[in-house]
């Protein structure tokens, strides 16, 4: 089972979505959890441990229970093998985050803080309240509920960020950051320091992503050859592309497996190309 709930008014304005899935059965693969430049909030309303590692040679699985925020990425971690039961999260739309986290989105990059660790027992709390709830869609408002309850009004987002942040009309190029800042009227490092404070990244890393994330959607759906794909996300050429895609996602465009319609950010490891599972011996984070 998977549900995509879109909030309301005030919400909509800092969360993407919430979402839940119901797994039946234990899910051996691994993946990789492909950046996206956006924090996530993650909850299991069960007690059992989820792995995850950063990536490298050397993997060192770690483990969280109950409820984890991942800070904006700058590039993919690994997920380990999922045990069953429900999963409720959060998708916080860009530079909206810390108006409901209580925490700068640049002091959680490249991090996966626990709730407890964030929101002390409120976070336990809210963790309880959703495992009692049988509907998965009453747990999906229940949630929303306790989001609108941790807004920091107003809120709203820095002109400058906001402006950043907007869609570059219909060019599949990132946008230009020198560009920005010069409408911004800041100077280059108030702008970046503005930005990152907001995003959790700096403008340019962040650009990278998101043109990451489209060349994603459009290789998921399969339906275009690879340098077609990269020249429609904006990329100089399909060597270049595949150089980004290697960089941030840890594998080949040629060799990139979605998890599942619609979760184009999860890839699943091939364990026949020697990729690392995780062991009996786990850090907690």
């Amino acid at each position: 089972m998977f549900i995509r709930y879109c909030p309301g008014p005030p919400l909509d304005a800092a969360i993407d979505c919430i979402w839940l899935t119901r797994r039946t059965v234990h899910a051996p693969a691994c993946e990789h959890m492909l950046p996206s430049g956006q924090a996530q909030l993650v909850m299991t309303l069960h007690d059992l441990p989820i792995q995850w590692a950063e990536p490298g040679n050397n993997v060192a699985w770690s483990s969280w229970t109950r409820g984890v925020i991942h800070g904006p990425q700058s590039r993919y971690y690994m997920a380990g093998p999922k045990p069953p039961g429900i999963v409720v999260g959060a998708s916080f739309r860009p530079g909206m985050g810390a108006a409901i986290l209580g925490a700068s989105l640049h002091e959680l990059r490249d991090r996966h803080v626990s709730i407890e660790d964030l929101w002390g027992y409120r976070g336990l709390d809210l963790h309880q309240r959703l495992a009692s709830i049988r509907d998965p869609h009453d747990i999906c408002r229940a949630l929303e509920a306790e989001l609108i309850a941790r807004i920091h009004r107003p809120l709203l987002i820095h002109p400058a960020v906001a402006y950043a942040l907007r869609p570059n009309g219909t060019s599949p190029s990132p946008r230009r950051v020198d560009e920005i800042q010069q409408h911004s009227g800041y100077s280059a490092r108030h702008f970046i320091e503005l930005f990152q404070a907001a995003v959790g990244l700096t403008p340019k890393h962040y650009y990278r992503i998101r043109r990451f994330s489209g060349a994603l959607l459009r290789l998921a759906a399969g339906d275009a050859r690879l340098a077609d794909i990269a020249l429609a996300a904006g990329y100089s050429d399909q060597a270049h592309f595949s150089r980004e895609f290697r960089d941030l996602g840890g594998v080949t465009p040629a060799r990139y497996r979605p998890s599942a319609p619609g979760s184009e950010h999860h890839h699943v490891v091939d364990p026949a190309r020697g990729a690392a599972s995780p062991g009996k011996k786990l850090s907690r984070r």
